[in-house]
């Protein structure tokens, strides 16, 4: 076994233990029955309330617009999302980068990715079905595919990035 193999081997599997730890972290949020998720979900929207009335000095007053509890069920339907997005763009970025460890075709590596999310997305959403208070929706396997989406071209960008610094130093 020569030393790149090695190295290859090692990176798979300490970033398939992390991809494994999401994707349990997903199935675990998922298991929560509504009043568990909600308490959760709130808990995160008062804090993110008080943090940003802090920073604006504005306190816990509404926006004005519409009443403090229509921007607390605002809010947390905002963070549900981003959570969904954040997410799937941790297992579309792990699963990108163990892919390309092993084959060179990005392209492919790329489709193969966003299958795995549309349908690892489909399967947490039909799981939640079945979780009492909870329900399925399209929105969000569509939120957790952009979101690994996102992930992929995260990647990508810094694989960019890198090369065209490489180049420059080269350049010196």
């Amino acid at each position: 076994m020569n030393q790149q193999f090695g190295k290859k081997v090692t990176i798979t599997v300490i970033l398939g233990i992390a991809l494994l730890f999401v994707y349990a972290m997903i199935f675990s949020f998922s298991a929560d029955n509504a009043q568990e998720s909600s308490k959760l979900s709130e808990g995160i929207t008062a804090w993110v309330m008080e943090w940003f009335g802090k920073l604006t000095g504005e306190g816990k007053e509404s926006s004005g617009v519409i009443s403090e509890k229509e921007d607390s069920l605002l809010l947390e339907g905002m963070i549900r999302k981003m959570a969904h997005f954040a997410e799937y763009m941790l297992v579309g970025m792990l699963s990108f980068v163990i892919l390309t460890l092993w084959m060179k075709k990005e392209k492919v590596a790329f489709w193969i990715v966003a299958v795995q999310l549309v349908l690892s997305g489909a399967l947490d959403e039909f799981h939640q079905y079945f979780v009492p208070g909870r329900y399925a929706a399209v929105t969000d396997v569509l939120i957790d595919t952009a979101g690994g989406v996102a992930g992929i071209l995260l990647i990508l960008f810094g694989k960019g990035l890198k090369k065209l610094w490489n180049r420059i130093q080269k350049q010196k």
